[in-house]
């Protein structure tokens, strides 16, 4: 009676596969993915928020450069501002409007998150010479918010987004 020797070279992972490799993983749960979305490579297949803060924020910026229809099945997500890009000379007031749209979505969409402050941010020459190559103008905002139900304040992001008109 012979006996017959099986391999097992292609069944099952060897420890030191990729997956197995926890040294880089961080001890914070995953909240998030962050945007845009990239990989470095890590065990996680996109870079992820571990911390909360950080995901509100990637969220409201998401929020406030979201147009109406971009989102499947939430068509009206987003701050709408797309619908302003040429109304910059028409509109006297067009920071305050913005402002509003940006106020009124987040309010909606984002209660746990109270904006304190939308304020305009002054360009640099270099930035504005870049946008008038492309023959629009730039705007960046700069929102302020505080999250009242974790006791977390003085918080921002900054958008930009390109306007003619």
């Amino acid at each position: 009676m012979s006996h017959s020797k099986y391999k097992f070279k292609s069944v099952g992972n060897k420890k030191t596969n990729r997956k197995f490799d926890n040294t880089n993983v961080s001890k914070r749960a995953n909240i998030g993915i962050k945007t845009p979305i990239r990989s470095t490579g890590t065990t996680e297949i996109f870079d992820m928020h571990t911390d909360f803060r950080e995901q509100l924020k990637d969220n409201l910026k998401n929020l406030i450069l979201t147009n109406y229809g971009e989102r499947i099945c939430r068509t009206n997500f987003g701050a709408n501002l797309k619908s302003l890009v040429y109304d910059y000379s028409k509109d006297k007031q067009y920071n305050d409007t913005i402002k509003k749209m940006i106020l009124k979505e987040a309010e909606e969409k984002m209660p746990a998150i109270k904006i304190t402050d939308i304020q305009s941010v002054v360009l640099s020459d270099l930035e504005k010479n870049n946008a008038n190559l492309r023959g629009l103008a730039k705007l960046k905002l700069r929102v302020v918010f505080s999250i009242p139900s974790a006791r977390v304040n003085n918080q921002s992001v900054e958008v930009e987004m390109f306007i003619g008109g």
